[in-house]
């Protein structure tokens, strides 16, 4: 057998082992407190107009990989993406997308979901929550940290539904953590868990658990409106509801889900070093036979 041979047959070794240990694994739904707790993630990108690496469809099958139950695509000032994904998702019982947007403006960032049109981001942060309000949404301080905090004044903070506690910001900074604590305690709001996905990383990581009556929008959202969630930051530190956070912790599961330990199994290896094998024999050319 050839170099070229075998390599060709150690490279499709590695992509069979890296598609079987990437196929979703069947989860349970999880009910806690008679609530249905899904694992969401509020605040994730596309590659189609919200410079991000995976289109919409593929967003909504990455999602399903890493065990979410609701996902929002957030397209920088508008919500197309979203709306492609929420198609794709339904058509392929994948799970619940919001539609959304996360409004930028030179002064803070503010999620929108629930919104089926665009909120001008010309506006003040309490006039867009209005905006958003008005639309049967619900607004959210998207990684609320100093530089934002002076566009959120009173009129804005009485009507915000939510904020970023948790951002995979503070694994590089930690004292991050802190300061996103600080905004958070300047109202009640629901702690809001989100990975603000563009491709780098792990969608899913610092993930909101809801605490809803169903996976429709309509539970979602109220949830969110009721603040029923939880989220765990770093080190495992949980925010959100005390009843509901103390449900959730005799299910160490959730608080797992939620972490940046995401240690590779062994098919992730064997995918990983067989491909790499397999394409640096490809890559040598046409080798001696090995007989």
């Amino acid at each position: 057998m050839s170099l070229r041979s075998l390599s060709a047959v150690v490279l499709f070794a590695g992509i069979l082992a890296g598609t079987i240990a990437d196929r979703p694994v069947a989860r349970p739904p999880v009910t806690l407190g008679g609530y249905r707790v899904l694992a969401a993630d509020f605040h994730i990108h596309s590659s189609t107009w919200s410079d991000g690496a995976l289109t919409p469809w593929n967003l909504v099958l990455e999602a399903d990989r890493q065990g979410l139950d609701v996902i929002a695509v957030t397209g920088h000032n508008q919500v197309s993406d979203s709306k492609v994904a929420r198609w794709f998702s339904r058509r392929v019982a994948g799970p619940t997308v919001l539609v959304g947007q996360e409004i930028l403006s030179p002064g803070h960032h503010v999620i929108g979901l629930g919104t089926e049109s665009v909120v001008d981001s010309r506006l003040s942060v309490a006039d867009q929550i209005d905006a958003i309000h008005r639309q049967g949404g619900v607004a959210i301080a998207a990684h609320p940290l100093p530089p934002f905090w002076p566009a959120y004044d009173g009129a804005a903070m009485r009507r915000l539904d939510g904020a970023e506690i948790c951002h995979p910001l503070i694994y590089g900074h930690p004292e991050r953590q802190r300061k996103l604590e600080d905004f958070a305690a300047r109202a009640p709001i629901a702690a809001i868990g989100s990975s603000d996905f563009h491709g780098l990383g792990r969608m899913g990581l610092c993930r909101t658990f809801v605490f809803a009556r169903d996976d429709t929008p309509p539970a979602v959202l109220e949830a969110l409106r009721a603040r029923r969630t939880v989220v765990y930051g770093l080190e495992g530190k949980a925010y959100g509801d005390r009843a509901l956070i103390a449900l959730a912790a005799g299910r160490p599961e959730l608080r797992a889900a939620a972490t940046l330990d995401a240690t590779p199994g062994p098919l992730d290896w064997i995918s990983r070093v067989g491909s790499i094998l397999g394409l640096l024999g490809l890559a040598l050319g046409r080798g001696p036979s090995l007989r």
